[in-house]
C-alpha cells in the first residue's frame, strides 16, 4: 500500500465519521406558547398531546384577563438523509364553560443540499378555531422564530 493510498483511506474515514456524526445529531426544538385570556372566566387546558400528569395541577390554567407562557421541548433531527419534510404539529384546546378554542401550530422543515449539513427551509403556521357550543373569538400567530437549527419559535394564542 502506498503512502498516497493510506492518506486517501484516512481522509475517507474522517469524512465518513464527520457525516455520520451529522446524521446522528439530534436537537431540541423549543416551542413557546403564550396563552392570552380576554374573557371574564378562567381558561382550562381541555385537550393536548402532552402527559398532563407531569405538570402541577392548574399549571396550564389562565386567569381572566391575563396571559400565561410555557415551553415545550421536542427532540428533532434535521440531519441527512431525509426525503419527506420533517413536521412538528401540536394541537391544544382551551375552554371556558361552553366556549372553546382549538389552537394548532405546525413547523414544516424541508432540506436541500449542503456541503456538511443540509440547508434547512422552515415554515411555521398557527391557526385557531372556535369549537365550543358558544362562539368565541380565537386568534393565533407566530410571534418569534429562529432560522438556524433547532428552529425554535413562539406562538401567541388568544381567546376572547
Amino acid at each position: 500500500m502506498t503512502l498516497y493510498s493510506k492518506y486517501l483511506i484516512t481522509a475517507i474515514a474522517a469524512v465518513t465519521a464527520t457525516l455520520t456524526g451529522v446524521n446522528a445529531h439530534a436537537d431540541v426544538t423549543t416551542l413557546t406558547f403564550e396563552i392570552v385570556n380576554n374573557t371574564s372566566g378562567p381558561l382550562k387546558l381541555n385537550r393536548s398531546n402532552w402527559n398532563l400528569a407531569l405538570a402541577e395541577p392548574g399549571f396550564f390554567d389562565v386567569d381572566p384577563y391575563s396571559k400565561h407562557s410555557y415551553e415545550a421541548n421536542y427532540t428533532t433531527n434535521f440531519g441527512y438523509p431525509r426525503k419527506p419534510p420533517a413536521t412538528l404539529r401540536e394541537v391544544i384546546s382551551y375552554a371556558n364553560g361552553n366556549r372553546e378554542c382549538t389552537f394548532t401550530t405546525v413547523l414544516r422543515v424541508t432540506q436541500s443540499f449542503g456541503v456538511f449539513r443540509p440547508t434547512l427551509v422552515a415554515t411555521r403556521s398557527a391557526s385557531a378555531t372556535s369549537t365550543g357550543m358558544d362562539d368565541v373569538k380565537c386568534e393565533a400567530r407566530v410571534t418569534a422564530k429562529t432560522d438556524e437549527a433547532p428552529l425554535d419559535y413562539s406562538v401567541r394564542f388568544t381567546m376572547g
